[in-house]
């Protein structure tokens, strides 16, 4: 049994690049983001009141549901922590060591070697359908609960917001330029199941996924790809979210970039954890929120 949602939250960095990179993208995602790592700070900010016996109320009434074997709560960050070593290993394999990269901050570090389209494109529908997956293990749901996966995505707001414009930028529009999301389906249909197997986070999440086999897998990611394009492409118009604009947030941050934008996504990759430092933050809400209405 793997550590409390909540001890997993206390433990997400305060600063470094994935804290600096989200800074950066929030600027473009009106939201209220914040850096939360405190437990206490999560619990006062859901319930409204500083009281320390309600607090350990619902710590502990957290804590135990983050426990539970038939609570999803952990298992959704299994996914989260997949998607995040997964992403680490593969864009690690295209860092080759002794050339500068783009970003002053970080001396020598690499040149980034991006991949081709279709295998960006798998990624990225991986991606979503750990989202998906999270979603469906945190809400008791069946893996395949695709329209109320499409309709709950019009709620999120805070980090799960954050972390779906991270997702658009740093997986889509930096790699496969502005218009990725109108280019996703057709570059999923040429994926294969070479393609699919080469990403570490598929073996880790093939046996949540409905269906059995490669094929059966793929049609998953299209369907879930389908529904969140569908929602993203609205995020896109609302945050005129584009490459450039991407590139001139995380310059606010990171300083200034010399690479190609697809070598940004690379580096983005292999060094930040982006997607699972939000992912714990969003477990651990909607963990606080209901442990709150059970108290």
């Amino acid at each position: 049994m793997g550590s409390p949602v909540l001890t997993r939250l206390e433990r997400l960095p305060r600063r470094g690049l994935t804290v600096l990179s989200l800074q950066g993208l929030s600027l473009l995602v009106p939201g209220g983001w914040s850096n939360v790592t405190s437990a206490e700070a999560l619990i006062e900010s859901v319930i409204g009141s500083n009281d320390p016996t309600l607090i350990a109320q619902v710590r502990a009434r957290a804590d135990q549901l983050s426990r539970a074997r038939h609570e999803g709560y952990g298992r959704a960050l299994s996914v989260y922590d997949a998607v995040n070593r997964s992403q680490h290993a593969t864009a690690g394999l295209r860092v080759l060591a002794g050339l500068s990269a783009g970003v002053p901050l970080l001396k020598r570090i690499a040149d980034l070697t991006p991949p081709g389209d279709t295998l960006q494109a798998v990624d990225l529908g991986l991606k979503v359908s750990a989202e998906l997956l999270a979603f469906t293990q945190v809400n008791g749901l069946p893996g395949d609960s695709f329209a109320d996966f499409a309709a709950a995505l019009a709620d999120y707001g805070s980090e799960a917001r954050l972390r779906m414009a991270a997702l658009v930028s740093f997986d889509g529009l930096l790699p496969l330029g502005d218009q990725a999301l109108q280019r996703l389906d057709g570059l999923l249909g040429q994926a294969s199941v070479s393609q699919l197997r080469q990403l570490p986070a598929y073996g880790r999440m093939a046996g949540l996924m409905p269906g059995r086999g490669d094929q059966a897998h793929i049609g998953f990611i299209r369907r879930g790809v389908e529904q969140w394009v569908s929602w993203a492409d609205g995020l896109v118009s609302q945050l005129g979210l584009s490459g450039q604009r991407a590139v001139q947030a995380l310059e606010t941050t990171l300083g200034p970039w010399q690479g190609r934008m697809d070598q940004l996504a690379v580096f983005l990759d292999a060094f930040t954890d982006t997607y699972a430092h939000t992912g714990v933050q969003a477990v651990a809400r909607r963990l606080v929120e209901r442990a709150a209405a059970e108290i």
